[in-house]
């Protein structure tokens, strides 16, 4: 059967979800970009969230899509036509679909089976020559191995030749279930029931006979069966054949559907950003034994799509990290700057591109998110039972491969106790060799961290303004004080010099 492989060169593949989903969308805030994605198109919506969270951990398929990708990018009128006539098929072939349900399909007569398929087979040959065509007029021009293969298919596949005898065969078929006549061939089995019923041949007329009936050497005969009893038997066969062939077809249409339309989702979203003046870029995969985690520019795309505008980006270069610890004053960007990190992962490890200038990481097997939440009244304990309970859930999923995004852990409680629970918590991930991003406001655990481990790179927020900062973060040592000092110069140092 044909397959487009335009998310994996030529393999089997089974989506594997990430094991918190639902947690890593809301902590990363996701929808955003879903949202953008889509553009109001539900099929693109849902293919887009599956993708997102099926993480690759193989660089050439991922540099496999970010090639079909690049095709797109440069021509996106393409994915939308290919995208467009899979959906027309899919849509004109609901009444088959519907009708050849297996519950619904026993109660359906033979003939009226074959009239459904008769009915769809014109508009389908007609598509399939369209989706032919236009993979020729542009097979050229293509740069990528997945769309250069998959148009070279169609084209050896849905020849000249093919369809034209598949549209003779196809106009004998209309003929055929608007009663014309069959040449059938039978013989007498047990309880003089008909059997081996052959259809000889089919020949255009106003009206059904039955013809070629070998009765053998009975002096007389009581038919076990009607007329309408053969005719059903006789065209099974035929439904068959032209059954397998719309069920082939529209199998690989599925497929092409589904395929195109994460394309689809990217290039809405690379177009989305432009407006919003942001700069994206391929990003380099590197082995998942590494610890290399190094970009330039990246920003947050979700927060760039729902100001309108490019947020501040951000630099950094690490070849062995094992911790990232982010400290320093709050509204400082530190949690947007965790955000970009791990969408930019994401996105990366989807075949997409990324929301930086340049963009480079060892991949992961999973990415796991720890953010604060909110108490409210459907929590049964306080807010650092209810951590510690997410913490336990995911920590059998992690392996020296994963990716943990946390911040500010266990700030509902005290900076003592935060800290103590903290430190035991990142010595075991240290031991795992996983990588650890954290947002933390403990002076302490900070700190600590700088003398106890090896490949860790410490980061706070410029201190650029005196109000509020400059939303960039920068490589340094821990430090306890925030924007307070200048907030008191601010308000109190003035008036006390007005005085």
């Amino acid at each position: 059967m044909m397959k487009p492989n335009l998310l994996y060169e030529a393999k089997e593949h089974s989506l594997q979800m990430q094991a918190q989903a639902e947690q890593l969308l809301q902590d990363l805030h996701v929808e955003p970009i879903l949202n953008a994605m889509a553009r109001k198109d539900q099929y693109v919506y849902s293919t887009a969230k599956t993708l997102l969270l099926d993480t690759l951990s193989d660089e050439n398929t991922i540099m496999y899509r970010q090639q079909i990708l690049a095709d797109i990018l440069h021509n996106p009128s393409l994915i939308q036509q290919l995208y467009g006539i899979a959906n027309a098929i899919i849509l004109q072939s609901a009444d088959y679909q519907t009708q050849m349900k297996p519950n619904f399909s026993r109660n359906v007569p033979v003939s009226e089976k074959l009239k459904t398929s008769a009915a769809l087979l014109p508009s389908l040959l007609a598509k399939l020559q369209e989706l032919r065509d236009l993979g020729a007029s542009h097979r050229p021009h293509c740069q990528s191995q997945g769309l250069t293969a998959l148009f070279r298919q169609l084209e050896q596949t849905y020849t000249n030749g093919f369809l034209s005898e598949a549209r003779t065969h196809c106009k004998l078929l209309q003929q055929t279930v608007q009663q014309c006549k069959l040449n059938i061939g039978a013989r007498i089995g047990d309880g003089l029931k008909g059997t081996g019923v052959t259809l000889r041949k089919l020949e255009g007329s106003a009206s059904f006979s039955l013809n070629m009936l070998r009765l053998g050497k009975a002096d007389s005969l009581h038919f076990g069966h009607s007329l309408k009893e053969i005719e059903e038997s006789a065209l099974i066969n035929v439904l068959r054949i032209v059954n397998r062939f719309i069920d082939e077809s529209l199998a690989f249409i599925n497929m092409l559907r589904f395929e195109s339309s994460f394309y689809v989702g990217c290039m809405h979203l690379h177009g989305e950003l432009a407006k919003c003046g942001c700069e994206v870029a391929f990003p380099q995969p590197l082995p998942s034994d590494g610890r290399v985690l190094s970009f330039i520019g990246i920003y947050d795309p979700s927060l760039a799509l729902s100001k309108g505008r490019a947020p501040v980006a951000n630099e950094m270069h690490a070849e062995e990290m094992r911790l990232l610890v982010i400290t320093g004053a709050n509204q400082g960007g530190k949690t947007t700057f965790l955000r970009s990190v791990g969408l930019a992962q994401l996105m990366m490890q989807c075949g997409m591109f990324v929301p930086a200038a340049a963009f480079q990481a060892s991949l992961c097997d999973q990415i796991f998110t720890h953010f604060t939440r909110e108490e409210d009244e459907t929590m049964h304990s306080g807010k650092l039972d209810e951590e510690v309970a997410r913490l336990d859930q995911m920590i059998d999923h992690l392996t020296s491969r994963s990716l943990l995004l946390m911040n500010e852990p266990f700030a509902s409680t005290t900076e003592r106790d935060g800290t103590a629970i903290a430190k035991d918590l990142l010595s075991v991930c240290y031991e795992l060799k996983l990588r650890v991003c954290i947002v933390t406001h403990f002076y302490e655990l900070a700190g600590w961290a700088t003398g106890q481990f090896e490949h860790a790179v410490f980061l706070s927020p410029d201190r650029g303004h005196k109000e509020t900062g400059t939303y960039r973060l920068s490589g340094k040592k821990p430090s306890p004080t925030s924007y307070g000092e200048d907030l008191y110069e601010r308000i109190i140092g003035a008036h006390v010099s007005r005085v």
